[in-house]
C-alpha cells in the first residue's frame, strides 16, 4: 500500500435524514425526498421507503440495489426515511496494489482514519476478487428491523469492478447512525450491488474524507413524533447490519 495525496481543504458537512434508532424501531416511511438528498451531496447511502431497497448515491446519481441485486437509477420523487450525504472530494487517497483478505478487509479500512472520534466518507474504487452484498425486500411499517434479517437476500461477486461508498461514524453518534463502517458496493457498470457484508480487494484506490460536522434532520411524520424507543439498538444492528 501506498498513500498518494493529502488534501487539507475545508469539507462539507455529513447530512443524516433521520436518526438510524427511528430505522431500528420499525419507522420505514418519511417525507424526505431524494431530490433533498442529491442536494446534500455527490455520494451517500441509505434506504427507501418501506425499506424498498439498499441506496447508493455516486457521483450526484441515486442507484436502488434491489433484492435480487439488481441497481436501478431512481428518480428525485421517490422518498426515503433514511440516508446520508456528503460533498466528496476526498482529504486522501490511498493505494492498495496488493490482493487484501477478506478477513483483513474491515481493519485495513480503519487503519486509514486518522482519529475515532471523527465522521468520515469513504469511496473505495477498484477490482475486487470478492464482494459479498445483500438486499431486502419491501416491508411493512413497523416490523422492527432486527426481524429484516431473516428476510434478505445475500449475493456475491468474483473478480469484479465496482465501487464501495459509505462512512465512518464514532460510537458517540451510536443513535444516529451505525458506529463503524457502514458500506455498501456497486458494480462499475452500475447494475448490481448492495449493503456491503464482505470484501477482498485485489487493487483498489481509497479516498477518504473527514466530515466537520453532522447536520440531522428529524422527520415531522406522526410516526416519528410519537416514536417509543423500546428496542435494543447495538443487538439489533449487529443482527442486520452487519
Amino acid at each position: 500500500m501506498s498513500q498518494t495525496t493529502t488534501s487539507r481543504k475545508a469539507r462539507a458537512p455529513v447530512f443524516i435524514s433521520a436518526p438510524l434508532a427511528a430505522l431500528v424501531e420499525g419507522i420505514y416511511r418519511a417525507d424526505t425526498t431524494i431530490g433533498e438528498i442529491r442536494k446534500k451531496g455527490n455520494l451517500g447511502i441509505g434506504t427507501f421507503n418501506d425499506l424498498d431497497g439498499e441506496m447508493v448515491l455516486l457521483d450526484g446519481l441515486v442507484y436502488c440495489l434491489r433484492p435480487q441485486g439488481d441497481a436501478e437509477l431512481i428518480g428525485d420523487d421517490v422518498r426515503t426515511p433514511f440516508a446520508l450525504a456528503t460533498q466528496f472530494e476526498g482529504d486522501t487517497e490511498d493505494r492498495f496494489d496488493v490482493p487484501v483478505a477478506e478477513s483483513d478487509f474491515e481493519h485495513a479500512m480503519l487503519d486509514l482514519v486518522p482519529s475515532p472520534n471523527l465522521m468520515y466518507a469513504f469511496r473505495i474504487d477498484g477490482h475486487f476478487n470478492y464482494v459479498r452484498a445483500r438486499s431486502v425486500p419491501k416491508q411493512s411499517n413497523y416490523l422492527p428491523l432486527a426481524e429484516i434479517a431473516k428476510l434478505q437476500t445475500v449475493f456475491e461477486y468474483h473478480d469484479i469492478e465496482g465501487t464501495i461508498v459509505g462512512f465512518y461514524t464514532p460510537t458517540f453518534l451510536a443513535g444516529v447512525h451505525l458506529a463503524g463502517l457502514h458500506l455498501h458496493f456497486i458494480t462499475a457498470d452500475r447494475l448490481k450491488g448492495g449493503h456491503l457484508l464482505a470484501a477482498a480487494p485485489k487493487d483498489i484506490t481509497v479516498k477518504l474524507q473527514h466530515a466537520p460536522a453532522i447536520e440531522l434532520g428529524l422527520p415531522m411524520t406522526f410516526d416519528f413524533l410519537a416514536m417509543d424507543r423500546t428496542r435494543d439498538m447495538e443487538a439489533d444492528l449487529n443482527k442486520v447490519e452487519r
